[in-house]
């Protein structure tokens, strides 16, 4: 049996290795290099994904597979401000 779950993501275009395929945005995130809470992480259908992709919540609880792509932008949106 294997004793690694280890799995790569792509992240704007960057392949990233992950130690384990459950995490959050959050943690995908500060893996990837993004500290703070003012980037939006989008998860895309793949390479070229017209959707522009979901948006991915910072506390959300994701499974990434082989292969995943995500693009993170910069959140310069204000709430109520």
């Amino acid at each position: 049996m294997a004793a690694t779950n280890s799995v790569h993501v792509f992240v704007n275009r960057r392949k990233l290795e992950l130690e384990s395929p459950e995490l959050t945005g959050g943690q995908l995130l500060a893996a990837a290099g993004f500290s703070g809470r003012e980037w939006d992480l989008l998860r895309l259908q793949g390479e070229g994904d017209p959707t522009g992709g979901t948006l991915v919540m910072w506390d959300e609880v994701m499974t990434v597979k082989n292969g995943d792509h995500f693009r993170v932008i910069p959140g310069n949106r204000t709430f109520g401000a």
